[in-house]
Formats: C-alpha cells, sequence, structure tokens
C-alpha cells in the first residue's frame, strides 16, 4: 500500500506543474495509464501454481526471470532504461519482488551467476527467502569457475548462457559446451544450455548431448517492430537486433514435437510487446513445460493468475507434458 501511494503521489507531483490536479482530463496517456494501476487492491493469487518436476527438482510452472534485478533490458531505441532499472531494483526491490514471488506460487529465479546477485541471494536468505536459484552461467571454453561460483552458493541448476552457447557452436567447440553440461551434472545439480537460435538444440541432439532441460526463446513475430525473416532462412540476422529474439516460432515448436527434453522458454513476450495472456498461452500450447519471464513487483500476481488460469484442468496441447 505504501508503494502504491508513494506512485500516486510521485505522478501527482510531477505534473502538478503542468495541469490543475482537479482535472484529470488534461493527464497525458501515460500519466493516465500508470494512475489506473495504483488505485484499487493489489492482484491477489486466486489459485495455486502449477508445478513440473526435471529429475529431482520441482519448479513452478511460471519462473522469475533476471534480466531485469540486474538491470539489463532490451528496450529498442530508448537509451535510459537499463539506468532506469539500476536505479529501481535496488537490494531492497530486489529482495521484495523475490518474497512477492514466493507469495504468488513461483518458486524459482533465474539469475545471473555474479557476484552482485549473490550479495542480494545472500541478505534475501538471510531474511528467510527460499526461493530456488537457477544459476544462469558463463563458462568459457574449459574454464568452469563460474559455474563452480553457483553451485557453491546454493544454486539447484545452471546452464550455459545463450551467448555462450551460441560462441561454442561459432568456434566449432560443441564439445565445449558438451562438457560445461556435464560439468554442472557431475556437482549434482540440473543441467541445461539456453540458445537464441534454434542451432543450439540441434547440435546438442546431433552431437549426443543430452541436458537434462533445454532454454529456447519463443514468441510470435506479429507485433509491429519485428524484424522481417526470410522464410528460407528463419535464423535472426547476424548481427541481431534489440526487437527480436525468436526467429521462427514454428520451426521451434517443431524441433520440441520431437524431442522429449525439458523445455524452459523465454523471451515469450518479446521483451514487453506481447501482453502476458497472448504470449504465456502461445508458449505452452506450442510445448513449452515452464516460462521464464522478467517482472517488475507490481507484474507478479497478475502473471500468476494468468498462468493458473490458462493451465486449468481443461488446458489442452498436442506436446506432453516433459516436466
Amino acid at each position: 500500500m505504501k508503494r502504491r501511494n508513494f506512485l500516486k503521489n510521485m505522478v501527482l507531483a510531477t505534473t502538478a506543474a503542468m495541469v490543475p490536479i482537479s482535472n484529470p482530463e488534461q493527464f497525458s496517456f501515460e500519466e493516465k495509464n500508470l494512475l489506473s494501476k495504483t488505485k484499487g487492491p493489489a492482484p491477489q493469487v486466486k489459485g495455486e501454481l502449477p508445478k513440473g518436476k526435471i529429475k529431482n527438482v520441482t519448479l513452478s510452472r511460471l519462473i522469475a526471470g533476471g534480466n531485469l534485478v540486474s538491470g539489463f533490458a532490451h528496450s529498442r531505441d530508448l537509451i535510459y532504461v537499463s539506468k532506469l532499472l539500476k536505479t529501481y531494483f535496488t537490494d531492497e526491490k530486489v529482495i521484495e519482488t523475490l518474497f512477492l514471488c514466493e507469495g504468488s506460487g513461483i518458486n524459482t529465479a533465474v539469475l545471473r551467476c555474479d557476484e552482485n546477485i549473490i550479495r542480494i541471494l545472500n541478505k534475501y536468505r538471510k531474511q528467510g527467502g527460499k526461493i530456488q536459484w537457477l544459476a544462469q552461467t558463463y563458462p568459457v571454453g574449459s574454464d568452469m569457475s563460474n559455474i563452480k561460483l553457483g553451485v557453491d552458493n546454493g544454486a539447484i541448476g545452471a546452464f550455459v548462457m545463450g551467448g555462450n552457447a551460441e560462441k561454442y557452436l561459432e568456434d566449432g567447440k560443441v564439445d565445449g559446451l558438451g562438457k560445461s553440461i556435464e560439468y554442472i551434472k557431475s556437482q549434482g545439480l540440473i543441467a541445461g544450455t539456453a540458445g537464441h537460435t534454434i542451432k543450439v538444440p540441434i547440435a546438442c541432439v546431433e552431437n549426443g548431448i543430452k541436458p537434462d532441460f533445454f532454454m529456447k526463446t519463443y514468441h510470435n513475430n506479429k507485433y509491429w517492430t519485428a524484424s522481417q525473416i526470410d522464410p528460407a532462412n528463419p535464423e535472426l540476422p547476424e548481427q541481431g537486433h534489440d526487437n527480436m529474439w525468436c526467429a521462427s516460432a514454428e520451426a521451434v515448436s517443431d524441433f520440441f514435437k520431437k524431442n522429449t527434453t525439458p523445455w524452459l522458454a523465454y523471451k515469450v513476450l518479446a521483451a514487453g510487446a506481447i501482453r502476458p495472456a497472448v504470449g504465456f498461452r502461445e508458449a505452452f500450447e506450442n510445448g513449452a513445460d515452464f516460462v521464464v519471464v522478467g517482472m517488475f513487483d507490481f507484474q507478479v500476481a497478475e502473471n500468476a493468475n494468468i498462468v493458473s488460469e490458462i493451465l486449468n484442468p481443461d488446458f489442452k496441447r498436442e506436446r506432453k507434458w516433459y516436466a
């Protein structure tokens, strides 16, 4: 309640010099939208969030993503967003958001494996925080020290970050990716790899690499800022664009129809371009076992409710649940 009152008062204060408070019709669209979010009670969790299991680890079908709390954001042409996020997500706000996730039934968070996140996680745990940490790790060549950092600080699982996995492939060193995954397994953690390109899971299959899970981007390309992709070559442009992370949703869903490895879908909202009710449903209907989503504190309960409503007893999909 204090946060909502602060936010409302902040909007009113910053607009007071421009328009009379008694005339809300003069507020801009953005101000009206923000004010509407602060009115009424906070969203309440309506039901229990469904869960799945990878080996011996139980994970909520909705998993909290970690880019936002680390101050990273895909923001198209907006150059101030990363600084805004780093200002917003103080240690206290990150901890508050993790507790909100717990209260909404989200039991797992994907977080970067670095000293700053570990520092915040330790503060959170000292306050009684229980959320599971799935570590996003950055092995380079045969150096597994970053993975070991996650192991030593309580991660329940780890995966090779998508960019690092793609680098192994670009360098013709897919065996390095395999060794990273095997090292994670050897430490008693569930092990996986991420990838923006479908080439990563395909390379794993072709080279006999068997992770416990794949993390693969998945979203439609119907939003207006999406790049144009050649249907004959469904890959992201070499230089990449900060507006698109899945070149072909169809190619991804086709791959997983034939694959029994648990799938954690990420970038399912195309970094805020797709509404959660649409992005979550499309991911689950097309085979995802979990969705990983970066969230602000005020989005947590609403997103949990959306996933619970989608995954009702009547929910149907072609691919079996593999977690």
